[in-house]
């Protein structure tokens, strides 16, 4: 199941010349219509059809398309010469285009007609004037292709007389035995004049249509080019960002857990030694005792591994793993920064194999930490609790924590039926007046055992041989 905010990761263009991709497809789809305008009339009205000549015809343009497909990979010595020679499979194309036309209905078929703006809005991938240059060739060879097919076209224009003898020998005559679509209709000579008309202004129509789009392309080309390059110096900026940040940090590709940067502190204390660290598995180069847990969070969402064990150097490092992903250039990337929590980790274990009680407050009398026997004494304690509520046999609003000017003072308190001699000791903060309390509870019968140890330590006398 995709979720709704993953980055889809989206291929790369290697074209060596789109126009080439660009024809080709035009040209694909151009058969695709012209099998329509061939089939829907046919079916429609009965219309005869050359099916030999036609076939011929479409495998012209299927060669086309082929010859394109085949040079889509080739990079062309020069634009001109590439130029040239995709203008020259074009109109090689356009004209196979009218001889398809000429026999499968001819003037009979003006439906057909309208295929040939496809090609003409396609050659705008070639050049501006390129347009202009197709809908020409469309409408000379449209016109020949007609006036071979009408003779009573040549009284409005004479010169196509011998084109049209010379046209209809070499095509051969598509009107032998054809009948119209239509039995009861007779279209005189105007119907035919008012449709090459037509033809011709659309066809020019849609070179001028083709141009105005192709500015449209040109800015928003332009556009993304800029866009790219903005792209590309802020991916060069939060490059460096991470190789100088301040903290440990690895940025991998959240889908094959490469390494793609590090900082400068994450290459000194985590990765020293590692040769040509970008580009590795992130959990090769790093040696955590469990790292499946840290899989889970590039893999996923966002999240913090409180405690990691990560072996570097012979030694063991306890860490905490912050995970936060992002997406940069279609592609999802996870921010790791590993924090070094093994001197807080030490600490901690230390006070929680203690064997008394040990809690810091802050000024304000709340619990900042609290080690393993002072949640046993006091249940349910937790940081954020207010000291006072730990001991209601005190004075109510008293600060019984707060050793004053001393710097430490020691009581006597009662907790559940148990003496207990409590030691705070403020611990001063650097550029604050605020200062923290830790303190400690320690049981009488511990306190008197330390003494009478002590007073019996006093009077001993050693005897040295």
């Amino acid at each position: 199941m995709n979720e709704p905010d993953s980055t889809q990761l989206l291929p790369v263009l290697v074209w060596h010349d789109p126009r080439v991709h660009l024809l080709d497809d035009t040209w694909l789809l151009t058969i695709f219509a012209i099998l329509l305008g061939i089939a829907l009339p046919w079916f429609v009205s009965g219309l005869h059809i050359d099916f030999a000549a036609t076939a011929a015809g479409l495998l012209a343009l299927a060669a086309v398309h082929v010859v394109l497909a085949a040079i889509s990979g080739v990079r062309p010595s020069s634009q001109s010469r590439g130029t040239l020679g995709l203008s020259s499979l074009h109109a090689l194309g356009v004209a196979a285009m009218v001889f398809i036309w000429h026999h499968a209905g001819g003037l009979q078929n003006p439906l057909f007609l309208a295929v040939f703006a496809l090609p003409v809005i396609g050659s705008i991938f070639l050049s501006r004037w390129q347009p202009y240059l197709m809908a020409t060739l469309a409408s000379l060879l449209v016109l020949l292709a007609a006036s071979s097919e009408a003779p009573e076209l040549r009284w409005y224009a004479p010169w196509l007389g011998t084109a049209g003898d010379w046209l209809e020998t070499l095509l051969g005559s598509a009107r032998a035995g054809a009948s119209l679509p239509f039995a009861a209709f007779y279209a005189p000579s105007q119907y035919f004049v008012v449709l090459l008309e037509v033809f011709v202004v659309v066809m020019f129509a849609c070179a001028v249509a083709a141009e105005y789009l192709a500015n449209v392309f040109d800015r928003l080309a332009a556009q993304m080019w800029t866009a790219r390059a903005e792209a590309a110096r802020s991916q060069e900026l939060w490059a460096t960002l991470v190789e100088q940040l301040p903290v440990a940090a690895v940025l991998l590709d959240a889908g094959t857990h490469e390494v793609v940067g590090a900082s400068g502190i994450a290459l000194k204390k985590f990765l020293s030694g590692a040769e040509g660290v970008v580009g590795r598995d992130f959990f090769e180069a790093i040696q955590f005792s469990y790292p499946e847990p840290i899989e889970r969070l590039v893999d996923g969402a966002d999240g913090v591994e409180p405690l990691c064990m990560v072996r570097f150097g012979g030694q063991l490092l306890a860490t905490e793993i912050r995970v936060q992903h992002l997406a940069q250039h279609g592609r999802r990337f996870a921010l790791l920064v590993i924090n070094d929590t093994t001197e807080d980790f030490c600490v901690k274990a230390a006070l929680d194999v203690a064997e008394y009680a040990t809690l810091v407050a802050d000024a304000q009398g709340r619990v900042v930490a609290l080690n393993r026997p002072a949640r046993a004494l006091f249940g349910g304690a937790s940081p954020g609790a207010e000291v006072s509520s730990l001991l209601p046999q005190a004075n109510p609003g008293a600060r019984w924590w707060d050793p004053g000017l001393s710097g430490r003072h020691k009581m006597h308190v009662t907790v559940m039926r148990r003496m207990y001699q409590v030691t705070t000791t403020a611990v001063a903060l650097p550029g604050e007046d605020a200062r923290l309390y830790v303190i400690a509870f320690l049981p009488m019968a511990r306190v008197a055992a330390e003494d009478q140890s002590a007073t019996t330590g006093s009077n001993t006398v050693v005897q040295w041989p």
